[in-house]
């Protein structure tokens, strides 16, 4: 076999695979959008219970900050800005 039969052997495989994947990547968007289209979205299950415990949480939780916790947050952010900037 000379080099130019391999090479068109080689370039008809590259085209054939292509082809084939450009079709089947084509076909898998066309379904996706289709899909995204007509088939309606899973709604979340939210459960009663669950959220009325956030809310409690989050209102008792919130007003009771430690102030020696903000000012070590607060020392290490200054002394992290510290080692970076040099």
């Amino acid at each position: 076999m000379d080099i130019t039969a391999s090479l068109l052997k080689a370039l008809t495989l590259l085209g054939l695979g292509m082809t084939f994947v450009f079709l089947f990547l084509g076909l898998l968007m066309v379904v996706v959008n289709l899909m995204a289209k007509y088939v309606p979205a899973d709604e979340p299950v939210v459960k009663k219970n669950a959220t009325r415990r956030k809310a409690v949480s989050t209102v008792s939780g919130g007003s009771q900050v430690n102030p020696q916790l903000i000012a070590a947050i607060t020392s290490a952010v200054q002394q992290y800005r510290k080692t970076e900037s040099v």
